[in-house]
């Protein structure tokens, strides 16, 4: 299909990149979500799609150049005042000329996904390649796979699965045991808690581990860093969560999505 009739849409995220740059001014919209689930979802629409669009509570459809003027606190989850209509999405997508699309494709959950779905065109067809994910967890891996393997995820909707082709080939997840190691017992931890944050001493990670953090973990924030590349950072970011804070020796976990 011509990549110019798609149309990626990701989601925002409530990380903003004010919580950690209070005096920072009005910020391009590719710079304002630093949450990692937001971060992969943005890292997953450059890799392979012309056009994308990030989908804010606030502003509404935001193109990545478009400019943020400051820091906000609106969510889709808890609707409020402020937290964009859909008849003013769909004033958008005119202007925006989203209905030029052919196939308009959505990352993100169900609150993200039933907006997008509400505004779309008979004609348009609505592909969701994290539609099989359980999780978040299992979603940032999914985005995190395709990106290093350089292969678009194949999971399609069925509008676009026509009578002769050839289904979709989807991979099968790997389980969260073998993606984090010897780390699971804390994804396992995480994945069962309540609340948006829980702050851990190294300590008492180490009691829930069953052994000993390197010296590195006592000493460095690096360490605690929300790289998904990293077995330990697999083991929160998986769960949904990330690390907020690192005050050595107490470690703040913030849900990754609001």
């Amino acid at each position: 299909m011509n990549n110019q009739r798609r149309l990626c849409i990701i989601p925002c995220g409530s990380a903003k990149i004010w919580d950690k740059d209070a005096n920072r001014g009005p910020t391009q919209a590719q710079s304002v979500y630093t949450g990692v689930f937001a971060v992969a979802c943005q890292n997953y629409a450059k890799a392979f799609f012309v056009d994308w669009v990030i989908l804010s509570a606030k502003h509404g459809f935001l193109y990545p150049e478009d400019v943020v003027p400051e820091s906000y606190n609106v969510s889709f989850i808890k609707p409020s005042e402020e937290t964009i209509s859909l008849e003013s999405l769909k004033v958008q997508a005119i202007h925006k000329g989203f209905y030029n699309y052919q196939e308009i494709v959505v990352l993100g959950g169900k609150h993200y996904v039933n907006r997008i779905n509400a505004i779309l065109h008979q004609n348009q067809s609505l592909t969701l390649p994290l539609s099989d994910c359980t999780g978040i967890g299992y979603m940032l891996q999914k985005l995190t796979q395709a990106i290093q393997g350089k292969e678009e995820s194949a999971v399609a909707s069925e509008q676009l699965v026509k009578d002769g082709d050839k289904p979709p080939k989807i991979k099968e997840k790997q389980p969260i045991s073998k993606i984090t190691g010897k780390y699971t017992s804390l994804f396992t931890y995480l994945n069962t808690q309540q609340g948006s944050i829980i702050e851990l001493m190294v300590d008492q990670l180490e009691e829930l581990l069953g052994f000993a953090l390197p010296t590195s973990a006592h000493q460095y924030r690096a360490w605690w860093a929300n790289d998904v590349t990293h077995s330990q950072a697999k083991a929160w970011l998986y769960a949904g969560w990330e690390v907020d804070r690192v005050n050595l020796p107490v470690i703040t976990f913030k849900r990754s999505v609001d």
